[in-house]
């Protein structure tokens, strides 16, 4: 296993802050790699564009 960078931990935790600050469940993932980390976070941004989209339609 990889150990993360102490700039990558701060900024997996600002985001799991702010997706609680908002009222977001989410699920934390742990990634091996840097490929898988990517892939992660991709699947993560494509999810909150979803639900931004669907906030939209909902509340106007």
């Amino acid at each position: 296993m990889n150990r993360a960078s102490p700039v990558d931990l701060r900024k997996a935790m600002e985001m799991a802050s702010a997706l609680t600050k908002a009222g977001i469940r989410f699920v934390c993932m742990p990634a091996d790699s840097d490929a898988e980390h990517t892939s992660l976070l991709i699947q993560a941004d494509q999810r909150l564009e979803q639900i931004a989209r669907e906030a939209e339609v909902t509340h106007g």
